[in-house]
């Protein structure tokens, strides 16, 4: 396995074949200007962000998905589609039955709008393996049948 201890800049095609695993130590630490053809590789450290809709933030209705990488979730964001007109929204994140450590996005009624952007950033108990169950309890005082899009931020592993 080749191991770069500065950033090294390709202008030429590299191909990896095989059972290879790249790992970049920053976002600048691996630039490809043409092309960069990899194989039956495993690239860790790259975030996949997957976007769930929720059609409705009023009850205690969940939403999931699974896992489509082994990671870390490292950001939960929701964008708001209307208004709140009664008490906030929470969403609460649990992988399995298990909460996410701060994984709740808390909707603020006052003063929402179509458009707020809500985050939470979970810090422990956010391990996924591929095809873990991730949901979504929707909670809070809220009674606008009003929606959010949620885009959900996972960190690659090996």
């Amino acid at each position: 396995m080749a191991t770069f201890r500065t950033p090294v800049v390709f202008s030429a095609e590299v191909t990896f074949t095989g059972a290879t695993t790249l790992a970049a130590a920053s976002s600048t630490a691996l630039t490809a200007s043409t092309s960069l053809t990899v194989t039956g590789a495993s690239i860790v450290g790259l975030h996949e962000h997957v976007t769930l809709d929720i059609p409705s933030l009023v009850g205690t209705t969940v939403y999931g998905l699974p896992s489509p990488v082994a990671g870390t979730i490292t950001k939960i964001q929701t964008r708001l589609k209307g208004a709140l007109t009664t008490g906030d929204a929470t969403i609460t994140g649990k992988i399995g039955a298990s909460a996410i450590t701060n994984g709740v996005v808390t909707i603020t009624q006052a003063a929402s709008a179509a458009g707020d952007i809500d985050v939470a950033n979970p810090t422990a108990a956010n391990t996924v393996s591929v095809g873990s169950n991730v949901n979504f309890t929707i909670g809070g005082t809220n009674d606008a049948a009003v929606g959010a899009t949620m885009v959900i931020t996972f960190l690659r592993s090996a």
